[in-house]
C-alpha cells in the first residue's frame, strides 16, 4: 500500500522553521491584543514583526580603528578576514577547533 504524504507538509519542512520563545506575559497579552486587532494570527503577527525588524536599514555607524578592549586586559585579539572568520565559525559548528 503506498503512503500519500501532503505536499503542504513537505514544503513546509524545507522553507518553515518552528522555534519556542519566552515572553513575558504583558508583552505577549498585547501582541495577542494588537493580532486580534489586525485580524491576523499571532503567527503572522510575529513574522511579519521580525521582518519588519530584519529589513529596517540601520544608520551606518563609524567603523572602529581598534577592538574595544582595555590595555589593562592584557591581551590582544589578532585581526582575521571574513574568509577566517567564516572558517573559524563552521569549525565550531561542526565541533573542530583549529
Amino acid at each position: 500500500m503506498e503512503q500519500l504524504v501532503d505536499r503542504s507538509v513537505v514544503v513546509c519542512a524545507y522553507l518553515c522553521m518552528r522555534t519556542t520563545i519566552e515572553l513575558p506575559d504583558p508583552l505577549f497579552r498585547i501582541a495577542k491584543a494588537l493580532a486580534r486587532e489586525k485580524g491576523i494570527s499571532l503567527k503572522e503577527f510575529f513574522t511579519e514583526a521580525l521582518d519588519r525588524a530584519v529589513n529596517t536599514p540601520r544608520p551606518q555607524g563609524k567603523r572602529m580603528e581598534r577592538p574595544p578592549i582595555g590595555k589593562s586586559q592584557g591581551r590582544r585579539i589578532p585581526a582575521r578576514s571574513n574568509a577566517e572568520i567564516s572558517a573559524i565559525l563552521e569549525e565550531e559548528e561542526l565541533g573542530t577547533t583549529r
